[in-house]
C-alpha cells in the first residue's frame, strides 16, 4: 500500500478551502474527492509500504521531533497535470516555500530512502511544489480553467500556524485516488 506524511491546516483554513470547494461542486459537479480528507499540506512523497505498523512507528517519533511552523498561503492556482484535453485539473492554495518545509520535506524522503520504502521518484530534489489541494478531478481541464478564470480574488495572504500531522494511507489495495483516508494525527512536538 502507499502511504503519505502531511501536516494539517488551521480551522480558518480548512473552512475556507471547504466553502470553495463546496460552491464549486454545486456548479460545476467536480465531486469531493481532496475533501475527503482533511484540508492539509502534503509533505511528500508518496511510499510504498508492506507493514503500516513501521510506517506508524516511524510516524510518532516524526511527530514528537517536530515543532508547530508557519505557513504562507498565498493565492489559489490551478495546474493541469498531463495534457491539456485529457489531464487531471488540481485547484490548489498556493504556498510560500519556506527553509522549514523544504528542510522537512527532504528529511523525510531521506528517512523513507534509509528505511528502505520505494518513494514515487517525481518528489525528490527539490522538485515537489508546495500546496494544498481545494478540487481536483472528475471534470475535463477546461471545465477547471473556467472555474479558476471565475474566481473573483485569487489572493489568499494567510499564514497558518500548522499545530498537527497526519498519516494518510488507501480504505483499499489498489491506491486510487479519492480511496484515502486518515489512519493517524498527532500534535506536533509530541503535546496534547
Amino acid at each position: 500500500m502507499k502511504v503519505c506524511l502531511a501536516l494539517l491546516v488551521d480551522y480558518k483554513l480548512q473552512n475556507y478551502a471547504r466553502k470553495i470547494a463546496f460552491d464549486i461542486n454545486r456548479k460545476y459537479n467536480t465531486g469531493f474527492i481532496a475533501a475527503r480528507l482533511p484540508q492539509h499540506v502534503t509533505l511528500g512523497p508518496l511510499f510504498e509500504v508492506q507493514d503500516i505498523k513501521y510506517v506508524e512507528e516511524y510516524f510518532d517519533f516524526l511527530a514528537k521531533s517536530l515543532k508547530p511552523l508557519e505557513i504562507k498561503f498565498t493565492s489559489i492556482d490551478l495546474r493541469i497535470i498531463g495534457d491539456e484535453k485529457d489531464g487531471l485539473g488540481v485547484l490548489w492554495m498556493d504556498i510560500e516555500e519556506n527553509d522549514n518545509l523544504r528542510e522537512l520535506h527532504n528529511r523525510i524522503y531521506k528517512d523513507i530512502g534509509e528505511r528502505s520504502w520505494k518513494a514515487d521518484e517525481i518528489f525528490g530534489d527539490g522538485i515537489y511544489h508546495f500546496h494544498s489541494t481545494i478540487a481536483l478531478g472528475k471534470q475535463p481541464p477546461y471545465v477547471y480553467k473556467e472555474i479558476y478564470d471565475n474566481i473573483q480574488n485569487k489572493q489568499i495572504d494567510y499564514t497558518c500556524l500548522v499545530k498537527e500531522i497526519a498519516l494518510f494511507c488507501p480504505s483499499d489495495d489498489e491506491n486510487r485516488m479519492g480511496t484515502y483516508i486518515t489512519y493517524k494525527k498527532l500534535p506536533l512536538g509530541g503535546e496534547e
